[in-house]
């Protein structure tokens, strides 16, 4: 369906110089926004305008880790645990996942693909990907993934099966151990692909999965590349205490240190994240211009505890929201995820912290801007971008003036989204999405998860003793041995 060209509200604009720039009526085309015309008294809007939130760092997980079993466990032991995912449709697992996000308001999604359905088809699932973002509407950034060293912890693999019951280490060499391809085949994969599935909705970008699975010469590769091509690169980076025992025993120097050294530390990064860094580390990375993904709801489920927001806002380093696959509710909500980042970060007593302003830039723009998606100077103007979010305005209770991002800030979720519009074509509307029949997309899903999940029972039971194993050999500090 085409967008109807008009939105009327109260118009949300983070980063043009105003957080709220009173109520309007916007038009726009698929070139971009035509004109902004002032409402009369402010109360008669009925609803909120604002740029579309972006997801900073996500996998496509069309199932819910929680519908799966995969609860309360330290992100080492949950993933284990996720070895044992049912295998379903890629189209379906990957069109689940990002309409979800779409009916919460997302219009730009970072999809780390790092847990492909088949690992022998990574290719066609990643064109799956794509395809699934152009039917839905929305915006992707196709991280692909690269890894080749310590697949199964971190530290080599034969170290990590020597630790674990002989039965236990037969079937997890059996089925999670395969050689992976040398980095020359890996780039050549990445570079097919780029050419074949870039497209205005599509940026097809570098995806290391981190330090500690990705040896040196692959990670210089990617390095190379990215400074020769100027195509971006997105990967994880200190998520967990184990992981910054490991790359401090890895890098004695420092991880960061190794990073900007091979030249990956620049405006072209973008790491999720963050939760170890230390204040000469977030100097760094503001200096070098690397966004973060703050993906708090993640971090808090899987044990890491918080990322230091705050005050990598204070030090200056570009901040974008991602959910990780993880939402406070399990219901995949960008809008609750902005709240709970607000609640969490946003100072103690007297102390600000992550101003309500730096937040609303983070879940919209700048999170846009960090997918490699570009940046309007002045969103939701003339000429800008025809990219919006529509919310129904909660606030019939409201006596006294309030301030209208703080409002949506406190109240609206996804229940909230009347519509999504990107490009200039409408995704969602009336909360439900346009272009693509999500119920029947997941009851379809839910039927060959269902229908595989013996398979899953039988695996479950040497996953978790494999996780046991990893706990064990963590506890026992022989991560700390050296590097990749």
């Amino acid at each position: 369906m085409a967008a109807e060209g008009s939105a009327t509200g109260h118009v949300i604009r983070p980063g043009g110089g105003c957080l709220h720039c009173a109520a309007a009526r916007l038009t726009f085309t698929a070139e971009g926004v035509g004109a902004s015309e002032p409402l009369g008294p402010p109360d008669a809007a009925a609803h909120w305008i604002m740029p579309p939130l972006a997801n900073g760092h996500d996998h496509a997980r069309g199932v819910r880790p929680i519908s799966l079993g995969a609860f309360d466990l330290p992100l080492e032991m949950w993933l284990a645990v996720m070895t044992g995912v049912p295998v379903a449709d890629p189209w379906l697992v990957v069109a689940n996942a990002l309409g979800r996000q779409a009916l919460s308001g997302c219009s730009a999604i970072m999809v780390h693909y790092t847990r492909p359905q088949d690992p022998a088809r990574v290719p066609q699932e990643l064109r799956v990907v794509a395809r699934a973002a152009r039917a839905i509407g929305v915006r992707v950034a196709i991280a692909v993934a690269m890894r080749d060293v310590n697949a199964l912890g971190y530290a080599p693999d034969e170290s990590i099966l020597a630790n674990l019951p002989g039965e236990v280490a037969a079937a997890v060499r059996d089925r999670l151990l395969r050689a992976p391809p040398p980095p020359a085949e890996q780039m050549r994969l990445f570079q097919d692909l780029a050419a074949e599935i870039d497209d205005p909705l599509v940026d097809v970008q570098f995806g290391p999965y981190g330090l500690e699975w990705c040896s040196d010469p692959l990670l210089r590769l990617v390095a190379e590349r990215s400074a020769l091509t100027g195509r971006r690169v997105h990967m994880h980076l200190l998520e967990s205490p184990i992981q910054r025992e490991y790359l401090d025993a890895a890098f004695p120097n420092g991880p960061l240190h190794y990073l900007d050294e091979i030249g990956l530390l620049s405006p072209r990064l973008s790491i999720a994240h963050g939760t170890q860094l230390r204040p000469a580390e977030m100097e760094l990375l503001a200096e070098r211009g690397v966004a973060v993904s703050i993906n708090t709801s993640s971090n808090l489920s899987i044990r890491n505890g918080l990322a230091p927001a705050a005050e990598m806002h204070r030090r200056g380093m570009r901040l974008v929201t991602g959910l990780d696959g993880f939402s406070v509710d399990d219901d995949d909500d960008l809008l609750r995820e902005l709240r709970l980042n607000w609640m969490l970060h946003r100072g103690q007593g007297l102390e600000d912290g992550w101003p309500l302003p730096a937040l609303f830039e983070s879940a919209t723009i700048g999170g846009r801007e960090a997918l490699g998606g570009g940046r309007d100077a002045a969103p939701l103007t003339p000429g800008a971008t025809a990219d919006l979010l529509v919310l129904r305005r909660d606030a019939g209770d409201v006596i006294l003036p309030a301030e209208e991002p703080a409002l949506l800030a406190a109240r609206a979720t996804r229940a909230h989204v009347r519509r999504l519009v990107v490009a200039g074509r409408d995704v969602v509307r009336d909360g439900r999405l346009v272009s693509f029949d999500l119920p029947g997309a997941a009851a379809e899903l839910d039927a060959q998860v269902r229908a595989g999940a013996a398979e899953a029972r039988a695996w479950r039971e040497v996953s978790r003793r494999y996780a046991d194993g990893l706990r064990a050999f963590y506890a026992a500090g022989l991560h700390r041995q050296g590097g990749p």
